[in-house]
């Protein structure tokens, strides 16, 4: 994708100093002439840096900036998976499955949001499969709402949702009424008693993280899912 090649150049270029030039469009003058001041004196001060290096030292920083991208994805994949844990902790804790405890701060926008929306967790990181579809996975959470609606709600370290997100809830939707919710030894768990009829994501990367809540097009996410599946088959023969 063409904005991943350019946010892994910028992750490289700064090992040089670079610095992201404001878009004029979505700043201020005032920001922008800081943003141009900032970006100058930083890219002096660095290569003055890189001019006192040993040929050696150079090719460290050139090594360093080849693989920044690679490092940046570990970090955020860490995150993502400490934040999981968390929201896993929250969601068994108010099932009574574990001790509730305080949480890290990032969650409290979706916790805030459950105790507004959510009558009960039902799953949290269970297991669902279907054979008809021959795929599986492990949901990040099944609730049923204040109306009585049934839900999925899945955790992502993204700045905002995308239909990949909703196509993979339905996936989950589908292996769920298929065969139920199993634990991690192949235990079932329990059956639905009706059928997903909202699909939620939580953009955790979002400046203001609000649960993004589809309604109405499960059928439809099923159907991209299960041609999605069929396509990724299809192209790997």
């Amino acid at each position: 994708m063409k904005i991943l090649n350019w946010w892994a150049s910028g992750l490289a270029c700064s090992k040089f100093g670079w610095i992201k030039k404001l878009d004029t469009r979505k700043s201020t003058k005032e920001e922008v002439e800081k943003n141009a001041i900032e970006r100058l004196d930083r890219a002096k001060e660095r290569l003055c840096e890189v001019k006192g290096l040993s040929d050696e030292q150079y090719l460290a920083l050139l090594d360093e900036a080849y693989k920044a991208h690679s490092v940046r994805l570990k970090d955020t994949a860490e995150v993502g998976v400490n934040l999981h844990s968390e929201l896993e902790a929250f969601c068994k804790g108010c099932m009574g499955l574990v001790p509730v405890r305080k949480y890290d701060p990032r969650i409290k926008p979706f916790i805030e949001w459950s105790n507004k929306n959510v009558k009960k967790f039902i799953a949290s990181e269970s297991h669902c499969y279907s054979e008809r579809l021959w795929i599986g996975g492990i949901v990040d959470c099944v609730a049923e709402l204040n109306d009585g609606s049934l839900v999925i709600i899945d955790f992502k370290s993204a700045k905002e949702v995308y239909d990949s997100h909703l196509i993979q809830c339905a996936l989950y939707a589908i292996q769920i009424e298929e065969n139920g919710l199993f634990d991690k030894t192949g235990q079932m768990n329990k059956k639905l008693d009706g059928k997903i009829k909202s699909l939620i994501v939580v953009p955790f990367g979002a400046e203001v993280v609000v649960p993004q809540v589809k309604t109405g097009v499960v059928e439809e996410y099923k159907k991209g899912g299960e041609a999605a599946v069929i396509l990724y088959r299809l192209l790997n023969k």
